[in-house]
């Protein structure tokens, strides 16, 4: 069994890893990048959702759009709150100066609303990719099942979930007056209940483990399965022509009769694909697009779950402290560029969406 002195050194050898000084230089440097992409982020999606109310909300998937631009939207303002707090809390750090209220308290409680918010994002790009996945595979049983008021009971249920499954830490939280030296008075400053971590616990199997595992799993096999959609289509289009022309020039008098076994061979290999409109393919590739980003963006979040699975000292509040303040602060890059860059999808994959927006 290890003894006291071995810990203390363990512990002070795992800390070293990050010193203080490259702790709050990674720190300064996440908050200037996480500002400009929240800026950047937050235009684009104003953009979005200006733009998706005025094509009308008449079907599911476009009423699934906005939501997940609104969602966006909440997530940047929220990271851009963080990125500033941030600055502060690092230039409190590096400096003796105090400002009124605690930068790192405001910081915390930024990042703890972007996880609950992140949550529906995560749980509406899995919707849009399963819907539309649902109608490449049987689209004539599908077509019609996701509505505009299924769309709409669908986000508001993804809210009300991430509300309740993450409000008990927001609710073992607070911010609460405490006496600063430096400003001779007191000051706002993060509170934390005691039973904090061990709700926290809990709500991490599900935000951390659970919950990007399942998604990232059912948009991978979403993903495939348009893909292969997508690419069938294309083919089945070009050898269409191709046969088309074949069955002129070969058969004569009797092209009739063989053109009539071309498209009934193509009629049986692409059955679901040929009952895709231009539209419906549009749609497709901007969820593929959406879910593809998705996916690269949600395998830093998994893979720092493992390692927190497997090295109990990488987290908060253990030896790894600064280590894995870090690299989730790397981390956080991933998902505000999530958040922030469906604007380019949708201009260039949806013609009514660049036809409204005007440029």
């Amino acid at each position: 069994m290890m003894g006291i002195g071995n810990i203390t050194k363990h512990v002070t050898i795992v800390i070293s890893l990050v010193s203080n000084a490259q702790y709050i230089s990674v720190m300064e440097s996440c908050a200037i990048v996480w500002t400009i992409l929240s800026v950047l982020g937050i235009i684009s999606n104003i953009i979005n959702i200006r733009t998706f109310v005025a094509m009308g909300l008449t079907d599911g998937i476009t009423v699934s759009f906005l939501a997940l631009a609104i969602f966006d939207l909440s997530y940047l303002v929220c990271s851009l709150s963080l990125g500033i707090s941030v600055a502060f809390s690092v230039f409190e750090q590096k400096s003796l100066t105090r400002f009124m209220i605690d930068p790192y308290g405001i910081s915390i409680f930024s990042g703890s609303v972007m996880i609950l918010i992140n949550e529906t994002n995560v749980l509406t790009t899995t919707f849009l990719a399963v819907a539309r996945c649902m109608c490449v595979a049987k689209p004539l049983q599908f077509k019609n099942t996701f509505t505009r008021k299924r769309a709409i009971m669908f986000m508001v249920g993804f809210a009300v979930f991430a509300i309740v499954t993450y409000s008990p830490i927001l609710a073992n939280m607070g911010m609460r007056h405490k006496f600063e030296t430096l400003l001779n008075r007191t000051r706002p400053a993060l509170w934390v209940s005691p039973v904090r971590e061990s709700v926290k616990e809990i709500i991490w199997t599900i935000n951390n483990m659970l919950l990007p595992f399942a998604t990232q799993f059912i948009i991978i096999i979403c993903v495939f399965i348009m893909s292969r959609s997508l690419r069938a289509a294309s083919r089945f289009r070009q050898s269409s022509v191709a046969m088309t022309e074949k069955g002129f020039e070969k058969h004569g008098t009797n092209h009739n009769t063989n053109l009539n076994e071309v498209d009934l061979e193509f009629s049986e290999a692409n059955n679901s694909v040929d009952k895709l409109t231009g539209k419906d393919l549009r749609v497709i590739q901007q969820v593929v697009l959406i879910s593809v980003v998705y996916i690269v963006c949600n395998t830093p979040k998994i893979l720092i779950s493992i390692v927190t699975t497997l090295e109990p000292e990488f987290t908060i509040g253990k030896g790894y402290t600064r280590l894995y303040l870090c690299v989730n602060g790397m981390r956080m890059h991933f998902e505000i560029v999530n958040s922030a860059v469906n604007l380019i999808i949708y201009y260039k994959f949806n013609t009514k969406f660049r036809t409204v927006l005007g440029f």
